[in-house]
């Protein structure tokens, strides 16, 4: 029970923070009047990715083995959802569409991430060295 509360905590991070990009994505593409299906589309993404995130969190796999999963995870989930918001002309097309842009958010996010949990350790390091 302890492991399905692990993913919904994961998924529910994730589902936050994919909601304020997908807000932000459509206000900077231009989309107007996104359709519900749309937004539920991208809701369940951003909960499936937050789960993939657990893989970062994953002690036996390095760092750029588990970035590298999660990568690819999250980008097979963006174009599978953008397929089935009828994005583009098909997934060749959403893959060069989508690709710039998507490298983008996922590399500020990754950086924001990275450097805000070695700013955490270095403060549990300081603290645990204090005393």
């Amino acid at each position: 029970m302890k492991t399905l509360f692990h993913y919904i905590h994961f998924g529910l991070m994730g589902a936050g923070i994919g909601s304020i990009v997908t807000t932000l994505s459509l206000l900077l593409t231009g989309a107007t009047g996104a359709s519900m299906t749309e937004l539920v589309v991208w809701l369940v993404t951003s909960f499936l990715i937050g789960i993939y995130t657990t893989v970062m969190y994953d002690d036996r796999l390095p760092l750029p083995g588990a970035t590298a999963i999660h990568f690819a995870l999250t980008f097979v989930t963006v174009v599978g959802s953008c397929f089935l918001c009828g994005y583009g002309d098909g997934l060749l097309s959403i893959v060069k569409n989508m690709l710039p842009q998507f490298l983008i958010i996922y590399v500020v996010l990754y950086l924001i991430i990275f450097f805000s949990s070695k700013a955490n350790e270095k403060a549990i390091n300081d603290s645990l060295s204090k005393n």
